[in-house]
């Protein structure tokens, strides 16, 4: 797990914008092969973009998960929308730092970080990691995404192998995602606590 302490990650240099920008760059790039072209060839051409942002996902890219968590949000001319794995790429790109993915899940979020504002522990928390009021969910989001991983079991290599089909938005998926997080909950409440246990020995 990720030390909190130490702001997460060691990406805090990249804005929100900067992924955003990233996110969107890539996207432009690979919509711009497909001016001009036929139906078959631009389907040719997302399909051949899947396979190399999975590759780049697969070593721990998180634009390319966010990407890819895009495209199965919306569908593209190679890919089915398929809300469980857009969902599974974006607590992905999110515990890994991408704070463009954290904003996406912010309506998904808000209820765990309600949560965690309301403890006893919450004003030392803020004293201890800085927490102010532009980067609580980038600083949070991150944490609770990696329980949601743990908690789901979520790697991408094996989302990058997920069957393709379509699975659209659902109040079934959206309980499992929900009783995820509220698993996850449980173990982030312990882990903060833990860490200000030992940020008060030191």
């Amino acid at each position: 797990m990720t030390k909190l302490i130490k702001k997460i990650d060691e990406n805090y240099e990249m804005s929100v914008d900067d992924y955003k920008n990233a996110f969107l760059l890539r996207r432009a790039i690979i919509s711009k092969k497909t001016y001009g072209k036929g139906s078959i060839e631009i389907e040719d051409i997302y399909a051949e973009a899947y396979i190399e942002q999975c590759a780049l996902a697969a070593g721990g890219d998180v634009v390319a998960q966010d990407l890819i968590s895009y495209w199965f949000k919306h569908g593209n001319p190679a890919l089915p929308e398929n809300v469980e794995l857009s969902y599974k790429w974006q607590f992905l790109a999110s515990a890994g730092g991408n704070k463009h993915s954290i904003n996406k899940l912010t309506l998904f979020l808000n209820y765990a970080y309600d949560t965690i504002a309301m403890q006893d522990y919450f004003q030392e928390l803020v004293g201890v990691i800085g927490i102010d009021q532009e980067n609580y969910q980038s600083l949070l989001g991150q944490v609770i995404c990696q329980f949601i991983v743990d908690d789901l079991n979520i790697n991408a290599l094996d989302l990058a192998k997920a069957k393709t089909i379509e699975i659209k938005f659902n109040q079934l998926s959206m309980q499992r995602f929900t009783a995820s997080l509220n698993r996850a909950m449980i173990k982030v409440h312990a882990y903060l606590r833990n860490l200000l246990e030992k940020h008060r020995n030191e």
